[in-house]
């Protein structure tokens, strides 16, 4: 959406088709994705479709299998960062090594069972959240986290290359279910932290982008444990954060040329909560979003999918979270009324 505000032609794939990226895009089309990516064979039959395609930039879903980034790479330009890049930064064994190296703190991580149970199993280039288990059976790409208790924060940031430009910190939250505890919950951005931490985020995120050669938009997830802050991951590529801020889709494109644009300061902090359904639902075309609501549905919803975006902006963090949780709730109840569409009622 950012880019065809921007003023581009977009053809858009990705695994929920709503009604804003229908209405936005020239082109748009479902994929079908399960266990944290895409299927590959689905994204290529339907790229490879497509004529006059200038450029492909992507979100989250191929970490997994960069080999499939790889592949778009060899017939298109990669508008982000290249599928060696990928594999290194989610690669476990070599990101917190190098952390390490770097005298970046983390949680400890390891990558055989542990003793105790106060660790969480998660994939290697799993994303949003879903992959994280506190239990269960591990699989050959999963490692061990130690589980630490902390406010979840994340640096948004330009990279070109060599050197990266913070655009923001944003404090983020979790909508667990029994199943998904660590599923993503939605963010603020302008988040009120220590200038001690932003330094300490900022410091990671330069650290980082001279040693991958990072481009384009970047975000690193980190979990604040009273003073101190912990790197859990970092994504290399666009993220939900991108949303928070303004204009940024020409910033993304230029740092990944090697340039870095001056970026505007925000006057505003924003804020955005996904919501999730609550069973197997349909919304009826007659239904009224309230205009603070993106990524809505045109087809029927199954139960725990991503329903909609709520957004909300004010002059601070603490108030623009106030805000969109309060229209979430308020949307939930107007929801309420809905049939599950296994209900034989």
């Amino acid at each position: 959406m950012a880019a065809a505000q921007a003023g581009y032609q977009v053809a858009a794939m990705d695994a929920f088709h709503d009604a804003e990226t229908r209405r936005f895009c020239m082109w748009s089309a479902l994929l079908r994705y399960a266990n944290g990516g895409f299927d590959a064979g689905d994204v290529w039959q339907k790229l490879s479709s497509l004529e006059g395609v200038t450029g492909v930039m992507y979100g989250s879903g191929f970490e997994n299998q960069p080999e499939l980034l790889e592949k778009i790479a060899a017939h298109y330009p990669l508008l982000g960062n290249d599928a060696g890049i990928i594999a290194k930064t989610k690669h476990p064994l070599e990101f917190f090594t190098l952390l390490d190296q770097l005298n970046i703190s983390h949680p400890p991580v390891q990558y055989t069972p542990p003793a105790d149970g106060d660790w969480l199993i998660k994939s290697a280039g799993g994303s949003g959240g879903t992959h994280i288990r506190e239990s269960g059976q591990a699989q050959d790409d999963d490692y061990f986290q130690r589980k630490v208790e902390g406010i979840p924060v994340s640096v948004l940031f330009l990279a070109d290359g060599s050197q990266a430009r913070i655009v923001g910190f944003n404090e983020q939250w979790c909508a667990p279910t029994h199943a998904v505890p660590y599923r993503y919950g939605g963010a603020v951005s302008q988040a009120n932290l220590p200038e001690r931490t932003k330094t300490q985020m900022a410091d990671a995120a330069q650290q980082l982008t001279a040693h991958f050669a990072l481009r384009g938009l970047n975000s690193l997830d980190c979990i604040l444990a009273r003073d101190e802050v912990l790197v859990l991951e970092i994504n290399p590529r666009l993220t939900a954060t991108f949303d928070l801020y303004d204009q940024l889709f020409e910033h993304h494109l230029q740092a990944c040329k090697g340039m870095l644009m001056p970026l505007c300061a925000a006057t505003k902090a924003k804020a955005h909560v996904i919501v999730y359904a609550p069973h197997h639902i349909y919304i009826p075309e007659s239904f009224i979003w309230p205009d603070w609501v993106v990524d809505t549905p045109l087809d029927a919803v199954f139960k725990n999918q991503p329903l909609c975006t709520v957004l909300a902006s004010a002059a601070d963090a603490f108030s623009a979270k106030n805000l969109v949780f309060a229209r979430a709730s308020q949307l939930e109840a107007q929801l309420a009324s809905f049939y599950s569409l296994d209900d034989p009622s």
